[in-house]
Parts: C-alpha cells; sequence; structure tokens
C-alpha cells in the first residue's frame, strides 16, 4: 500500500510524519510496522513516527523507533506544528498529546516556540551509578543530573545512561538520562540518552526543559537560557508568575514523499 509521509527534523532529530487521514483503514499500527518504517520508511533510519490527526482541532501521538508509544515528544511537537501551519497557514493554534494541550506559535526561519506548564518533580536526590540526579516530568519521564566539571563523554554517558535507565526497581517503565553542565550563566550543555531508541540523542527538547527547569530553580535564572545539544541549541524561558514555560527551535520539513508499505 502506499502511504504519503513527511520526513521532518528538529535540531537532527529525525521523525517521519503521516496524517492520520492518509492511513489506509486496512493497514496496521503495530510495533512491526512502526519499527519498519522507522528504520527502512525512506532508506534512511529516524527516531520516531508520529501520527498527525488534523480536523476541528490537532492531535499527535508518537511512537519511538523501536515501536514503543510515547508520552510526549518536543521536538516532534515542533515539526507537527510547521506541517500544520503549511496545510492551514495557520501561526498560532494548540497541539494535543497524551491528553494534554500544548500552544504552538510560528516564528520566523523556521522557527517555532512551544508554550509548556511547569514540570513536575517525581522523586528528589536520587543517589545511582555514582550521580545524584532528580526525577522530573517535562510531559516526558526524565532523569536530570547536573555534572560540576564536565559532561560524561559519549561511551561513558551511554554505558551509565543504560544501567539507570533499566534500574527496574527506581524505574520501572524506564526512563531517559540527561546530564547537564553550566557553560556560562545564561547556557547549558545537555546530553541526552532517550528510551525507546536506546543511544545518545543529537536533541531532546524534553529533556532540555527539565534540565533548563531543574538549572532555574538551583540558579535563579530564568530567561533567554541557551540549551546546547552536541552542535545545535535550543531557546528556553521560565515565567514564575504565570509557572508556565516556553521552549523555541529550528524545525524543519525536509521533503514529502509517497513510499509503499508492506503490511505486517
Amino acid at each position: 500500500m502506499v502511504i504519503p509521509f513527511y520526513k521532518c527534523n528538529a535540531n537532527n532529530n529525525k521523525f517521519i510524519i503521516i496524517i492520520n487521514s492518509d492511513i489506509p483503514n486496512n493497514f496496521n499500527l503495530n510495533t512491526t510496522n512502526i519499527k519498519n518504517i522507522c528504520n527502512d520508511f525512506a532508506n534512511e533510519k529516524v527516531d520516531g513516527l508520529i501520527i498527525l490527526k488534523i480536523n476541528s482541532q490537532f492531535e499527535i501521538n508518537y511512537y519511538n523507533n523501536d515501536g514503543s508509544w510515547e508520552t510526549f515528544c518536543l521536538n516532534g511537537l515542533r515539526c507537527s506544528a510547521q506541517i500544520i501551519n503549511r496545510l492551514t497557514c495557520k501561526n498560532n493554534f494548540n497541539i494535543i498529546c497524551n491528553n494534554k494541550t500544548y500552544k504552538c506559535e510560528i516564528l520566523k526561519y523556521g522557527m517555532v516556540k512551544v508554550f509548556l506548564d511547569t514540570p513536575i518533580y517525581k522523586m528528589k536526590n536520587v543517589h545511582i551509578e555514582n550521580y545524584i540526579g532528580d526525577y522530573i516530568d517535562s510531559g516526558a519521564k526524565h532523569f536530570v543530573v547536573e555534572c560540576q566539571n564536565k559532561l560524561p563523554d559519549e561511551k561513558e554517558a551511554y554505558q551509565i545512561s543504560r544501567r539507570i535507565r533499566f534500574n527496574k526497581k527506581l524505574f520501572p517503565e524506564g526512563i531517559n538520562v540527561n546530564f547537564y553542565q553550566i557553560l556560562k550563566s545564561n547556557k547549558i550543555n545537555i546530553l541526552t540518552y532517550e528510551k525507546g531508541i536506546e543511544s545518545i540523542m543529537h536533541s531532546c527538547a524534553s529533556g532540555s526543559y527539565a534540565c533548563m527547569y531543574h538549572y532555574c530553580n538551583k540558579h535563579n535564572i530564568y530567561e533567554n537560557i541557551i540549551l546546547k545539544n552536541k552542535c545545535v541549541e535550543l531557546i528556553g524561558n521560565y515565567n514564575q508568575k504565570t509557572r508556565t514555560g516556553t521552549i523555541s527551535g529550528i524545525a524543519i520539513i525536509d521533503y514529502k514523499k509517497e513510499y509503499i508499505i508492506i503490511n505486517k
């Protein structure tokens, strides 16, 4: 069967996005097909699949490239916002994800701003793998560690993160792992391991937001925070009065094509 799709990326976080109405009724959105789509849909591996519903309201469901459903993907949400803008010419709208509503604003130069609720501390001062971190829910579940001197290198971060992510006693459903380091008063460097993709990411926006919120609380800096993920950056703000935050960054529609899928 032939299904149209968009290939998008936000800070090198890559997605296949399919409009819900373009999916044939007899297509099985099961784990096998999701994995096949993400790993060989257009002869390149992507990080996740997004099903975008465009009706009287906009809604997304996000799946990791291992086929698992995830509660939230902020980079994917920003990519979806660019598609909605292209199809509707709207610059301001809401997107529903996991029964939560996110206000989106299309800015200049490919930038998308998303308005976010206050993250929630689930556990504080957790001692694990010789690190002390905090479990923060920023829409997705993140374990956040501030590194005083430098970030672990990627090989070490991968090994440590996997042990934390698969610690069933503390995190029975798994968790994303984020290390951050202060570079200067309004800039932090972030390294994220993402569950479901099971690798160190070029960027994880919800993890960056969790790190930013933790940083804001500890250091009382709330405006124009630069969130560096490898070689790309996001801009974050947090408003103490309204208890809301924003994350802004580039999201790109790389192309739209049709692809033949073997339904399994």
